[in-house]
């Protein structure tokens, strides 16, 4: 890491986080991930080489530490939660355009938003809900369950109770809060089948949770990867 030869704690910080891909890798520590798999899930533009690189200029700087093959967060780590999550309400308020087809990555998008989900309002059992993308093949499932909401990317064997068909870009801009579920329905960019009071209930399970929910609540559920 490169000195910027200024004695400020901004300039500090920055020569510590400023790399790329290190913040990206804190978010993903900060929501809970700690094996090396999952955090290449939530980061598929990063190669494994660069990944194992981060890792370690983060450990030796004393903000992660590696404990029996998994990644967690010092408290010096933890400390940056509000900074991080701050810097994404910020860029979801100022930056946040219309995504580029480059942008669109389906497996990243599910893992970043499943663990916000809102089923507040779903029944006490298992609800599975089956997510189609118009015009590509991939196809994701989210298993609601009393301990959580988990997501795989391939049939769970469980009953579908409500399929969502989207547009993958509608689906960014629900998630990222730049356009309300009721309008990508209303426009036929979203589309729910199944049981009408479940369906009822799917705009609010679409309408995420602040991500803040997450960065600071320590009991939150972590991200959950059927494999």
């Amino acid at each position: 890491m490169k000195s910027h030869g200024e004695y400020c704690p901004i300039a500090k910080s920055v020569e510590v986080l400023g790399e790329r891909w290190s913040i990206l890798v804190m978010r993903e520590l900060l929501i809970g991930v700690s094996k090396f798999n999952e955090l290449t899930r939530g980061l598929p533009g990063m190669s494994r080489t660069m990944l194992s690189k981060r890792l370690r200029e983060l450990t030796a700087i004393g903000l992660v530490e590696k404990l029996d093959g998994e990644y967690h967060l010092t408290p010096a780590g933890q400390e940056l939660r509000p900074f991080v999550f701050g810097l994404g309400g910020w860029g979801e308020k100022w930056l946040l355009g219309e995504p580029d087809p480059d942008e669109l990555e389906p497996l990243a998008l599910f893992w970043h938003a499943h663990p916000r989900f809102d089923t507040s309002e779903l029944p006490d059992r298992r609800v599975v809900i089956a997510f189609e993308l118009d015009g590509r093949p991939e196809r994701f499932w989210a298993v609601v369950e009393s301990v959580g909401c988990s997501i795989c990317d391939h049939d769970p064997g469980f009953d579908v109770d409500v399929v969502v068909h989207a547009e993958l870009p509608a689906l960014y801009r629900v998630f990222y809060h730049q356009q309300s579920v009721a309008s990508a329905v209303k426009d036929g960019q979203i589309r729910f089948d199944g049981q009408a009071a479940l369906v009822r209930r799917m705009p609010k399970v679409l309408d995420l949770l602040n991500p803040a929910v997450l960065g600071v609540d320590a009991s939150a559920p972590r991200p959950i990867w059927l494999s």
